[in-house]
């Protein structure tokens, strides 16, 4: 559906409001955690550009790849440790084993998030490939690396797929599905969005 201007400025509107909030309780975790004195101080800000238009906004709204990272102010006066960003591809489920780790839990290793606390220290770091996303409304499905993006809607592709280079159009205008130039990379980024559904279905719940 191709969305008006004042449609695109609700959903923008709306995608901001949900990062602020969930912004605003990782503040109180962090916090919490502080005060307790047992996190030593390691908090950090994540923080998101939307890097897709209005009518994918459903996908950020998930498991969405976080593409910066800014050390909170509290950090960047703490000895040894420098403030950077990093462009880094990592996901929301990546806050828990972090976190923990940070705090010197254990991180078991059936979980589906990473720990990037390397970044931390590292901004050129790289914990992942690729970075996978889900959108239940519209059942669309994103897997994208440093440069491209891939969106399907629905596991057969009823819906459509789209593909985008993000180093040559960041705002995804751009739809090269239909590019002789990418017929083969359409089809190789149809595999690894197969072969990554394959890898999700074996989770941690219930184990």
């Amino acid at each position: 559906m191709k969305m008006d201007a004042p449609r695109q400025k609700k959903a923008l509107s709306g995608y901001y409001a949900a990062v602020s909030f969930m912004d605003a309780q990782v503040g109180k975790v962090l916090d919490a955690l502080r005060k307790i004195r047992s996190c030593q101080q390691h908090h950090h800000h994540l923080h998101q550009l939307p890097r897709l238009p209005p009518r994918r906004a459903r996908l950020l709204g998930q498991s969405q790849p976080v593409r910066r990272i800014r050390p909170r102010a509290a950090d960047r006066q703490r000895p040894g440790k420098k403030p950077g960003v990093s462009d880094s591809l990592v996901e929301l489920l990546d806050l828990y084993p972090t976190t923990a780790r940070l705090c010197g839990l254990e991180v078991p290793a059936r979980l589906q998030g990473q720990d990037i606390s390397p970044i931390l220290d590292d901004p050129k770091a790289k914990v992942y490939d690729t970075v996978f996303s889900v959108a239940g409304t519209s059942k669309g499905l994103m897997l994208r690396d440093d440069r491209w993006v891939f969106i399907q809607y629905g596991e057969d592709a009823k819906g459509g797929i789209e593909l985008f280079n993000m180093q040559n159009d960041p705002r995804q205008f751009n739809n090269l599905v239909k590019s002789l130039d990418h017929i083969s990379r359409v089809e190789e980024w149809k595999t690894k969005i197969t072969e990554k559904l394959a890898a999700v279905r074996t989770h941690d719940l219930g184990k």
